[in-house]
C-alpha cells in the first residue's frame, strides 16, 4: 500500500504524457493530483475524487487505496483515460457504490467490472463506447446507468438481468436505433432517456410515450406479464465536484480551480488550527493528570521504600541474632553435636521460609503496581480514542454545513443571473420600441448619406488637418528658434479659421434642413406604425451604396484636396462606383460617364476631370524619378502599377499613415481636437480645453471662443 502511493510522484511524467519541459497546465494538474491523493488518504469521507487532473493513465495502486481507506465513491471524470488496467485489480473495488468515468476516451469497458457487485451508480457518458459488455449483468445492485453521448450500435440483452436498475440514459448515440426486448425483464426500471426521432423499434408512436408504456409494449412482444416498478428502492445520485455543463446529473462549476483550492486551503487551515487548539488543550489536561499521577506514584514508592528499608533493617537484625545463635551453637557443638545439628537445620528451614514469604510479598506488591499502571494507561487510551472520534464527527458536520452553504449560494447566484437576463431582455425590447432612438439613428444615417453634408464634413476635416499642420510647423519653428514667415503663417491661420466658421455655419444649416425633412416625412406618412423609423432606416441602407458609408476612411486626402480646389467636392458621392470599381479607372473616366452617374452640370463635370488630371499628374510625379536627360515633353505612359496608384482610395494601413498625429501641448498624451479663435492654433485636446484657459498656450493670445473639430 505505502509503496503504491509513493510511486505516484515518481510516475507523474508518464501520467500526463512525455514532455521534457512540462507546461504550467501540466504542473498545475500534477500538483492537483498530488493534493487529491493526499486528501483521499487524510479525509475520513467516502469520496475519492481524481476528476479534471489531465490523466492519460491511472496511477498504480489507486484501486488498492480505495480498498484500504474504504472509499465508496470514485470520480475519474474529465480526464484522457482509455483504460483502467494501470489502476490495479478491479476486484479491490468491491466496496464501490458510485463510479464516474464520464468525459474520457474509453472505447470499451473491461470484463472485470463484474467484481463491482455493490455498485449502484455508473456514469460513462461522453466517451467512445461501441458496446456494453455482457459482464454488466453481475452488477445486481446497479440503479443508475448513464451511457449517453457514446457510439453504441446496439444494447446487450444482459441489461434485462439488472433487477434493481431504475434509470437508463442512452441519448446521443447516433447509430443506436433499436431497444432490445429483453430490457423489459428489468422490472424496476422507471426512466429510459433516449432520442425519440431515431428509433425504428419500438415504433416512433411507442417511443414517444412514457417509460411504462414502452416497457409494457416490450413485455407484450415477449408474451410476458408487465409488472409495474416497486417503490421500495431509492435512487441515490452522487455527483462529481467537477463535471461539465452538458451532464444533467453533475453539479455546474461556479468558481475557478485556483479559487476553489484557496478556499479549501483556508478551510483546512481553520480546521487544523481548531484541531491544534483542541489537541493542545487535551495534551495539557493529560500532562496535568500525568503529573498528579506521577506525584502520587512517587509518594507510594517513597512509602514502600521506607517499608523496604525497615524490612531490610529487621532482616539485618535477624541475621545478626542468627549469627549469634549459630556462634552459640558452634560453641555448644562440642557438648551435644546431634542436638546442635538439629537446631541448625531447624533454623535454616525457618530462615528459608521467611525469605520465601518476603519474596512473595514483594512480587505481589510489584504486580499490583504494574496492574494499576496498565489500568491507568488503558483508561487514557480510551479517553484519547473517544476524543478523536468526537473530533472526526465535528469535522464531518462542519464540512456538511459548508457544502450546504455553498449550494445555497449557488442557487442564489443562478436566481440573480436569471433575473439579470430577464431585465436585459426587457431593456432590449424597450430599446427596439423607443421611437426617439429609432428616429435619431435614421437622422444620423441620412446625414451620412447626404451629399452636401458629406462634402461639408470633408471640407471641415481638410481645414482642420491644415490647421493642425500649421500648428505643428509653428511648434517646430519655436523649437528651432526660427521667426521666418511668422506673419504669413498667422495670415493663413486667420483665413482657415474664417473658412472653418463659414463651413460650420453651413453644416448647422444643412442639419436643420435634414431635420425639417425628417419632420415632413413623419407628418406625411399615412401608415402610422411602430416600426416607421426602422423601415426607413432599412430603406436608406438598401439604397445607399455600401462603399459610401466608409468612403471617409478610404478616400485619398490628396484627391479630396484637388476636388475641393475645383469646387466639386459635393459631387464626390457620384464618383463612388468609379472609385471602388475594378473595371473602371479614373484615368479612363469620360464626361459622358459622369453625366450618366448623375453629374448634370457641365461645369461640375469639367471640374471633376481637371481634378482627376491634377491628381494623376501628382501621383505619377511621386511614383517615378525623372530621367537624366529630358527630351521633348510628352504625356507619360500609364502602366498597370500607375493605374493602381491613381485609384483615389487608400488601404487601411495607408489611412493610418496619412492621419495627422498631433499631441496636446498641455497633457502631451491626447490628440489635438480644439481650435482657439481668433489666433487659429489647434494645440489642445478636448479635456485640457475645457479647463479655465484665458489665453492660447502657444501664442499667449486671448481666446474669444473655442471650436471642437475632428482631424481627418
Amino acid at each position: 500500500m505505502g509503496c503504491a502511493v509513493s510511486c505516484v510522484h515518481q510516475t507523474t511524467m508518464a501520467l500526463f504524457g512525455k514532455h521534457s519541459n512540462p507546461s504550467n497546465s501540466d504542473q498545475d494538474a500534477r500538483v492537483k493530483l498530488e493534493r487529491k491523493l493526499y486528501l483521499a488518504k487524510e479525509s475520513p469521507e467516502s469520496d475519492f475524487d481524481l476528476s479534471d487532473c489531465q490523466l492519460q493513465k491511472l496511477p498504480s495502486g489507486i484501486f488498492c487505496i480505495c480498498k484500504v481507506y474504504r472509499k465508496e465513491h470514485l470520480f475519474l471524470n474529465e480526464n484522457y483515460l482509455r483504460s483502467l488496467d494501470d489502476g490495479g485489480q478491479l476486484s479491490d473495488l468491491y466496496l464501490l457504490k458510485v463510479l464516474n468515468l464520464s468525459y474520457n476516451k474509453f472505447s470499451r469497458l473491461p470484463s472485470d467490472i463484474k467484481y463491482l457487485v455493490n455498485l449502484t451508480e455508473f456514469y460513462v457518458q461522453n466517451n467512445q463506447l461501441k458496446y456494453i459488455p455482457e459482464e454488466i449483468q453481475y452488477l445486481q445492485n446497479l440503479q443508475i446507468l448513464d451511457v449517453s453521448k457514446n457510439r453504441l450500435k446496439k444494447l446487450t440483452p444482459s441489461l434485462g438481468k439488472l433487477k434493481n436498475l431504475r434509470r437508463l440514459n442512452i441519448t446521443t448515440n447516433e447509430e443506436l436505433n433499436e431497444l432490445c426486448p429483453e430490457i423489459c425483464h428489468a422490472t424496476n426500471l422507471i426512466s429510459i432517456e433516449l432520442d425519440c426521432e431515431k428509433y425504428v423499434y419500438p415504433p416512433p408512436e411507442v417511443i414517444a410515450k412514457t417509460t411504462a408504456e414502452i416497457m409494457q409494449f416490450l413485455c407484450n412482444k415477449l408474451n410476458i406479464e408487465y409488472v409495474a416498478p416497486s417503490g421500495d428502492l431509492e435512487v441515490f445520485m452522487i455527483q462529481s465536484p467537477t463535471c461539465s455543463t452538458n451532464d444533467p446529473f453533475v453539479r455546474q462549476p461556479t468558481i475557478t480551480w485556483e479559487e476553489q483550492e484557496a478556499a479549501i486551503t483556508e478551510q483546512e487551515n481553520k480546521m487544523h488550527e481548531a484541531a491544534k487548539e483542541r489537541r493542545e488543550k487535551f495534551l495539557t489536561t493529560v500532562i496535568h493528570d500525568q503529573l498528579v499521577l506521577d506525584t502520587e506514584i512517587l509518594k507510594v514508592q517513597e512509602a514502600r521504600e521506607t517499608e523496604r528499608q525497615k524490612l531490610l533493617k529487621a532482616i539485618q537484625v535477624d541475621e545478626i541474632e542468627i549469627a549469634c545463635l549459630v556462634a552459640n551453637f558452634i560453641e555448644s557443638e562440642r557438648l551435644n553435636p546431634e542436638i546442635v545439628q538439629q537446631q541448625l537445620a531447624h533454623e535454616q528451614a525457618e530462615h528459608d521460609r521467611l525469605l520465601e514469604i518476603t519474596r512473595q510479598n514483594y512480587d505481589n506488591l510489584r504486580k499490583a503496581e504494574v496492574m494499576k499502571a496498565m489500568e491507568s494507561l488503558i483508561k487514557e487510551d480510551y479517553y484519547i480514542q473517544h476524543s478523536m472520534k468526537n473530533y472526526e464527527n465535528s469535522n464531518k458536520d462542519l464540512k456538511q454545513n459548508v457544502l450546504m452553504e455553498e449550494l445555497e449560494g449557488m442557487d442564489k447566484l443562478q436566481e440573480f443571473i436569471k433575473t439579470k437576463d430577464e431585465s436585459r431582455s426587457v431593456l432590449v425590447g424597450q430599446l427596439l420600441e423607443d421611437h426617439d432612438v429609432q428616429k435619431a439613428v435614421v437622422a444620423s444615417l441620412v446625414e451620412r448619406t447626404d451629399a452636401r453634408s458629406w462634402s461639408l464634413n470633408q471640407e471641415i476635416a481638410l481645414i482642420s488637418s491644415h490647421l493642425a499642420k500649421l500648428s505643428i510647423i509653428e511648434q517646430e519653428k519655436k523649437k528651432l528658434q526660427l521667426t521666418y514667415n511668422y506673419n504669413e503663417l498667422l495670415h493663413q491661420r486667420t483665413q482657415l479659421v474664417t473658412l472653418l466658421d463659414d463651413l460650420l455655419d453651413q453644416q448647422s444649416i444643412r442639419r436643420k434642413q435634414l431635420i425639417d425633412t425628417l419632420k415632413e416625412m413623419e407628418q406625411n406618412d399615412a401608415d402610422k406604425t411602430t416600426d416607421f423609423w426602422l423601415r426607413n432606416y432599412q430603406k436608406l441602407l438598401d439604397s445607399a451604396p455600401k462603399s459610401l458609408l466608409n468612403m471617409g476612411k478610404q478616400l485619398d486626402p490628396q484627391f479630396a484636396i484637388y476636388l475641393l480646389q475645383e469646387g466639386v467636392i459635393h459631387c464626390l458621392p457620384f464618383l463612388v462606383k468609379f472609385l471602388f470599381s475594378e473595371n473602371v479607372s479614373l484615368l479612363n473616366l469620360t464626361s459622358k460617364q459622369l453625366k450618366e452617374s448623375g453629374v448634370t452640370l457641365a461645369s461640375d463635370r469639367e471640374g471633376i476631370l481637371r481634378a482627376i488630371n491634377c491628381y494623376v499628374g501628382s501621383k505619377t510625379q511621386q511614383s517615378f524619378d525623372p530621367p537624366q536627360k529630358q527630351e521633348a515633353p510628352s504625356l507619360p505612359v500609364q502602366t498597370s502599377s500607375e493605374e493602381q496608384l491613381c485609384t483615389g482610395v487608400v488601404s487601411s494601413t495607408d489611412v493610418e499613415s496619412l492621419t495627422m498625429q498631433t499631441e496636446c501641448v498641455i497633457c502631451m498624451d491626447e490628440k489635438c481636437e480644439v481650435v482657439f479663435i481668433p489666433c487659429g492654433h489647434m494645440c489642445c485636446c478636448q479635456e485640457c480645453a475645457n479647463k479655465e484657459l484665458d489665453s492660447c498656450p502657444m501664442c499667449r493670445g486671448s481666446i474669444e471662443r473655442k471650436i471642437k473639430v475632428v482631424v481627418a
